[in-house]
């Protein structure tokens, strides 16, 4: 009789517990946005399933999303493009049980909610899809073809046909080992030269990449030398990569801070002071002394140098930045738990989906520690891999060897 009771106890604790865990209330971790010119596709990262509503308001035109007994451990906002069906998003507390997020739309809009379940490293998300009215109740194809209908021919072999199938490719990735030679970045407490880590992350990267099917790695920097700012561009023009990837580990100030970061360009400022503090740094390096120079000598060559704005890259750098994120929590500890945007010089140039990532903090001890450790920096390069490689699996290029097999 009294283990019957003591069961039913313990049972009954337990049952308090869970119903206190279940009544805790939501809290957005996470949040991303991919813009396209009429579509728009935005992500919240959360620590349980939301209750949510949604409704649309005119003059000017808002989609607005009430997130039911939740709150946010991160900020809501991301830069948009001008060309975006987005032209702002705010966040703010709505009857003190209530988060609300207002999307301002540059036209009328329908959208589509939904639910995804945790899944692995990934938590349960909500995501919404807003496409302009427009776009949507248009008859025309969304891909026009030409009137002209080619028949098949039926030929002698001596005749060739006129239409061929482009040649496909390899997705081509360039990866920037920052620093080197004469510039050995980050110094850590026990003599770590950053230039030497980040070549044997690089090196692994280039060689997982260049093991998938599809997928080809150059590096900027193959040994220990300086390159600077103009000789990486010119690298990047020569290769004409998908996507450029940087690779830091930095020191900071605040000996304590830890953990990777991935940025991606903003033209609107960095997401947080260490953001800011580390791209003014890295700046400086990368630009070297003649054109650091120059900053002050030439406002509009500096302009035309340094501040050459990307536009719609910017969103297909955040999404594989996305990725990339979900598969470095896996391995090492992150200093932010989202893809921040800070105005990195590297990450510059136009068309290019570019990426900086951070490895790590070279001023925190235990932390140069891991970094020193080749198994540390293979699982590093293996979770960048395996973003990038995620990323553009779901986004081929039309022409590469990844992509559908159908017409291009």
């Amino acid at each position: 009789m009294k283990k019957k009771i003591f069961k039913n106890i313990i049972l009954l604790l337990a049952l308090v517990v869970i119903s206190d865990v279940y009544a805790l209330p939501a809290k957005v971790i996470g949040f991303r946005v991919s813009s396209l010119v009429a579509r728009s596709r935005l992500v919240f990262d959360t620590t349980k399933p939301v209750i949510y509503s949604a409704f649309t308001l005119r003059k000017p035109d808002r989609l607005v999303i009430d997130l039911h007994d939740a709150s946010a451990n991160c900020v809501i906002s991301r830069f948009l493009p001008s060309s975006s069906l987005l032209r702002d998003i705010r966040a703010g507390r709505h009857n003190n049980n209530v988060l609300r997020v207002v999307i301002d739309l540059q036209s009328p809009a329908a959208y589509k909610i939904f639910k995804l379940k945790r899944d692995g490293a990934q938590p349960d998300r909500l995501v919404v899809d807003v496409a302009a009215l427009s776009k949507i109740k248009s008859k025309k194809p969304l891909v026009v073809r030409p009137k002209t209908v080619v028949k098949p021919v039926v030929a002698a072999k001596h005749v060739k046909l006129a239409l061929k199938p482009k040649k496909k490719r390899d997705l081509i990735v360039l990866i920037d080992p920052g620093h080197g030679g004469k510039d050995s970045g980050a110094i850590g407490v026990r003599g770590t030269y950053e230039k030497n880590i980040v070549l044997a992350i690089a090196r692994d990267l280039q060689k997982l990449i260049n093991s998938q099917y599809g997928f080809h790695a150059y590096l900027t920097r193959t040994g220990d030398y300086f390159v600077p700012l103009r000789g990486r561009l010119r690298i990047e023009r020569k290769y004409k990569p998908d996507m450029f990837i940087a690779i830091h580990a930095d020191a900071y100030k605040n000996h304590t801070a830890r953990g990777a970061s991935v940025f991606a360009l903003s033209q609107s400022g960095a997401t947080s002071e260490a953001a800011r503090w580390l791209a003014q740094k890295e700046n400086e390096s990368e630009l070297g002394t003649t054109l650091a120079g120059l900053q002050y000598k030439s406002n509009m060559l500096r302009k035309v140098l340094i501040n050459l704005a990307q536009t719609a890259s910017v969103s297909e750098s955040l999404g594989i930045g996305d990725d990339i994120i979900h598969r470095l929590a896996k391995v090492t500890r992150l200093h932010r738990g989202f893809v921040e945007q800070a105005a990195f010089v590297v990450l510059k140039e136009p068309d290019v989906p570019s990426l900086l990532v951070e490895t790590g903090f070279l001023s925190n001890p235990n932390e140069e520690m891991e970094l020193r450790s080749s198994k540390h920096q293979g699982a590093i390069a293996f979770a960048l891999m395996s973003g990038i490689k995620s990323y553009f699996l779901q986004h081929p290029p039309r022409d590469s060897f990844i992509a559908p097999n159908n017409s291009v």
